[in-house]
């Protein structure tokens, strides 16, 4: 599976519109001017957040699409990174954007993997659960195709990691392309979605359920 973006037509694209509706059919013209530079090929991106219950969740305001109310979605030297609510919301979009930005995410950690033989959870508000403000999701190229995700739990600065190349113990993220420039990317079921988090000192493994779509716009 080719891991490398194409830029595709859409058939339809999804925006938020009114601030009561934010994926009604009247379209903001989406701020392009946020990961320009630098020389590389950059393709921007909508995309959905599934609730998973123990993992990732969306912010309940519908599809997220960069450069509108503050949506970063960027695909660049191979690299994707999604950002909820890190960019500028333009004078433009401040009326239709009120009461939807900022966009979020979230992050739940509450199954604590503690042992692969015999496979043993602490799902009994183990230290370092709760529910956390994500800041971005990264997923990178290469050997590792690690898949990241930053964000307010104690995980220090490499964040929440699956990647069993680099950090043996952890799950392989599945990104599924799916043709015409859509992407599946979803963590296979439990017990199979082992994350890697590090304080810096203190090192843990947690369930973490992942499940995004997204679009490469035009």
């Amino acid at each position: 599976m080719s891991f490398t973006p194409r830029l595709f037509s859409l058939v339809a694209v999804l925006a938020l519109g009114a601030c009561t509706d934010p994926d009604s059919s009247r379209l903001l013209e989406p701020d392009v001017s946020l990961a320009k530079g630098g020389g590389t090929t950059t393709d921007y991106l909508e995309y959905t957040i599934a609730n998973t219950g123990v993992g990732l969740g969306n912010d309940g305001k519908g599809t997220y699409r960069h450069g509108v109310c503050g949506v970063v979605g960027t695909w660049s030297s191979g690299a994707i990174h999604l950002g909820p609510a890190e960019g500028r919301i333009p004078k433009s979009q401040t009326a239709a954007c009120a009461g939807i930005a900022p966009r979020a995410a979230t992050l739940v950690l509450a199954s604590k993997h503690i042992s692969d033989s015999p496979h043993v959870d602490d799902t009994l508000s183990p230290p370092g659960s709760g529910t956390f403000a994500v800041g971005n999701v990264k997923f990178g190229t290469g050997t590792a195709q690690a898949t990241t995700i930053n964000s307010t739990a104690r995980c220090g600065t490499a964040g929440l990691r699956f990647t069993p190349v680099t950090y043996p113990g952890t799950d392989n993220v599945i990104r599924e392309d799916l043709g015409g420039g859509l992407w599946h990317m979803y963590t296979q079921a439990w017990p199979n979605n082992r994350a890697y988090c590090s304080d810096g000192t203190t090192v843990s493994y947690w369930h973490v359920s992942l499940d995004i779509t997204l679009q490469i716009l035009p």
